[in-house]
């Protein structure tokens, strides 16, 4: 009898042990979990909203499907939300940008913005993405005319969304001129697909811990990853070439001036710009590239956090810089003229 009572008591105490020992990993697994998050993103890790909205566009319930079929998907109006750690609102007609009117105002000078997730702004408050900084640079230094910039960007935007919106909205605003901005997604390689809506997903319960580990080992390749998406997207320049002459016929059509620009911030992608400058201008476009400013600096700092690429303020304010010096030696940002690339 006394030894059933001891081997019982044995395995009350074993099964206690256990406990106490899964206790403690899932202890420790939250502590490993917090802290992370705390390295990546700060104090706004204690924060359930901020962490929430961390996601991808296709999972923020930002989208719907466009009434143009070409155009596949837009963002929806009047949106007021946090993603990925900044505030988002969409006017009324869908885009990231101020209310503005169709009918342009006199003596107002409108630049219409075609990209994606760069040009929306991912993680970027809306006063500090490129377009922005240059509007109001521009409206500093004018007594003449007011400079609108309006975003007609939209992340996981491809060159087929990018044309269609140029064909189907731009003309709507009459702009003066149209900064067709590869950025993030430069070529369509997928095939058509109808847009299937998906509701706003829950990420607060994410784990960053295999993220931070995968990324540093992106980090390490980094060169290698480069050269590989250079070679990926070499494969695809007959279709860009293809797509360039569509945007110059455009031109053409409308009189109204397009600056292909890339917006880049990263020195790795200098040589594949370098080819897509030859295509451009082999089209009678007007070019502008932001890459060369990004020459002997730090990567690391110019992303929004350690886990995401998507350029920050710190790298629109270069991407800013930049395009002013383009556009400016072009003489883009005068009042209206027909395209001296295409005389």
């Amino acid at each position: 009898m006394k030894k059933q009572i001891k081997e019982k008591g044995f395995f009350n105490r074993k099964g206690e042990d256990i406990l106490v020992i899964i206790g403690l990993v899932i202890i420790s697994s939250l502590l490993l979990e917090q802290t992370i998050r705390f390295y990546i993103f700060g104090l706004d890790s204690f924060s359930y909203e901020q962490m929430n909205s961390i996601k991808s566009i296709g999972d923020s319930g930002f989208l719907k499907e466009s009434d143009i079929d070409s155009i596949v998907f837009e963002l929806k109006p009047n949106i007021d939300s946090l993603f990925k750690l900044v505030r988002v609102k969409t006017n009324s007609m869908g885009l990231r940008d101020k209310e503005y009117s169709i009918h342009k105002p006199p003596d107002t000078f409108r630049v219409a913005v075609i990209g994606s997730s760069f040009t929306f702004g991912s993680g970027v408050k809306i006063e500090d993405t490129y377009h922005s900084l240059l509007e109001n640079r521009l409206n500093k230094e004018s007594d003449d005319l007011r400079y609108e910039f309006i975003n007609f960007g939209v992340g996981g935007y491809t060159m087929r969304n990018k044309l269609a919106t140029l064909k189907y909205k731009v003309l709507d605003y009459n702009p003066d001129l149209v900064l067709f901005v590869l950025d993030g997604s430069m070529f369509t390689d997928e095939e058509h697909k109808k847009f299937v809506p998906k509701p706003a997903m829950n990420n607060f319960f994410s784990s960053y811990v295999y993220t931070l580990l995968l990324r540093n080992k992106i980090i390490k390749s980094r060169e290698k990853r480069a050269s590989e998406f250079t070679q990926e997207q070499l494969s695809h320049l007959d279709d860009l070439d293809h797509e360039l002459h569509e945007i110059s016929e455009f031109s053409k059509d409308n009189k109204i001036p397009i600056c292909i620009v890339i917006l880049d911030h990263d020195y790795l992608h200098l040589e594949l710009s370098k080819k897509i400058e030859v295509l451009v201008k082999k089209n009678h476009l007007y070019f502008a590239n932001t890459i060369p400013a990004f020459k002997d600096t730090n990567f690391n700092d110019y992303i929004i956090y350690r886990v995401d690429y998507h350029p920050n303020a710190k790298a629109n304010k270069l991407f800013a810089d930049s395009l002013y010096k383009d556009l400016m030696k072009q003489s883009l940002l005068e009042k209206p003229q027909i395209s001296k690339a295409q005389n």
